[in-house]
């Protein structure tokens, strides 16, 4: 009996023991389902609120770009407005200005008109004549060449009236007048040393400076820049049909053409992927860093700008407005090297060309001519004075009585008549 149940009993045992063991198992499996969920399930909110926490501070950064960027068009809308504003000063400027070149171009041909009767009266004259008759005309003269530096500062037309007084004295050759001669000559002498201001060339230089302020690249690529790349690259690199013809060469065969082949397909393999290398990052440093934020229409508007800016100078010259000329240029010199690549040569040279037309002066303080009137009226109150003595020199030695000669009423206009 106890044989029989020693051997009844061990496969019972036996047949509990993997009953646990599975039982085991699973509750092993259950566990490990159980803490995969939970970890998942944490994996999962901390994922959401990772996204979450992304989708704030992106929508943060969205706004304050898109608050920065309306900031900046009103201020491009002040600024055109500003612009709008100057240009209409500038043209009404302008229109007044022109109103009185024309006056003053009638009053040139006047007299000019005036000029030739008095070189024809010159021409008649005799060294005879009286000194203040030659005194009036030089008087004459000398007030064209006065009147043509205050009112329109042309010096060309100053010196041809003063030489032409300076020639009438040579041709009356009076020893008395030496002195009128000596002022007017230095009055000459200080008209021909003023530096003409060369508005042809300027005005060139300010159209150069517009163009290059249309093409020149900015630090944010836009259409025009790009455009006008892709024109000067087609301009600038040969195509293989302009190329040099070389000496031809005999054609590989077999493997060395093979290996030819596979030796160029590599190197431009290579060089399309170090193209694409460095086009992937531009390290530049940047003092405006609004300059990166602008979209192409902003960067259009800020060209043509821009270019009003240079018109308002240009006008600035023809009108002599010291303070808008170096006003609008200092402003474009300022746009150019904050806005504009410096890298490119177009670049470079406008902001070179702004710097330098803004450091030309285009108002030259012009010489007068008042001490050559002054000389005039000094040698008018001496001829005046010399001719006194000449009329009261035939009374004094006719040996007649004084009173008579001072109670005469009709000496002195018959001696005046005379004259």
């Amino acid at each position: 009996m106890t044989d029989t149940d020693n051997s009844s009993s061990a496969p019972t045992s036996e047949s509990a023991t993997p009953a646990s063991a599975l039982a085991t198992a699973q509750a092993g499996t259950r566990r490990t389902q159980s803490a995969g969920i939970v970890l998942a399930v944490v994996l999962l909110v901390l994922l959401a609120l990772i996204l979450g926490g992304a989708l704030y501070y992106q929508n943060r950064q969205y706004r304050d770009l898109r608050a920065d960027l309306q900031r900046q068009h009103e201020q491009s809308v002040q600024l055109v407005q500003e612009t709008h504003a100057q240009a209409d000063q500038a043209l009404t400027l302008v229109k007044e200005q022109a109103a009185r070149i024309a006056d003053l171009h009638s009053a040139l041909d006047a007299t000019s008109g005036q000029v030739r009767e008095l070189d024809q009266a010159l021409r008649m004259m005799t060294d005879s004549g009286s000194d203040l008759l030659l005194l009036n005309d030089i008087d004459h003269l000398v007030t064209i060449a006065q009147q043509q530096l205050s009112l329109g500062g042309n010096v060309a037309n100053a010196i041809i009236s003063l030489e032409a007084a300076q020639a009438q004295l040579a041709r009356a050759n009076r020893p008395g007048l030496a002195a009128l001669q000596q002022s007017i000559n230095g009055d000459l002498d200080r008209l021909r040393a003023v530096a003409t201001i060369d508005l042809p060339t300027l005005s060139a230089r300010i159209d150069r400076l517009s163009d290059l302020l249309g093409i020149a690249p900015l630090l944010v690529p836009d259409t025009a820049a790009s455009a006008a790349g892709q024109t000067a690259a087609v301009a600038s690199d040969p195509t293989p049909a302009a190329a040099p013809a070389s000496p031809a060469e005999p054609a590989p065969e077999g493997w060395r053409a093979v290996a030819a082949e596979a030796w160029q397909w590599t190197r431009d393999a290579a060089s399309l992927v170090s193209q694409d290398l460095r086009s992937l990052f531009d390290v530049r440093r940047v003092d405006d860093a609004a300059a990166l934020l602008m979209s192409p229409d902003q960067a259009l508007r800020f060209r043509e700008v821009l270019k009003q800016r240079a018109v308002t100078a240009q006008l600035a010259l023809m009108m002599h407005q010291t303070r808008i000329w170096q006003t609008e240029l200092e402003q474009l010199s300022r746009a150019i090297d904050q806005r504009y690549d410096m890298r490119a040569e177009s670049s470079r040279e406008a902001l070179k060309i702004a710097r330098e037309l803004h450091d030309t002066p285009i108002v030259i303080a012009l010489p007068t001519v008042d001490n050559s009137l002054a000389a005039i009226a000094a040698a008018r109150d001496a001829a005046a004075a010399e001719e006194e003595q000449d009329q009261d020199a035939p009374d004094d030695d006719s040996g007649q009585d004084a009173a008579p000669a001072v109670l005469s009423p009709v000496a002195a206009p018959a001696g005046a008549g005379a004259i």
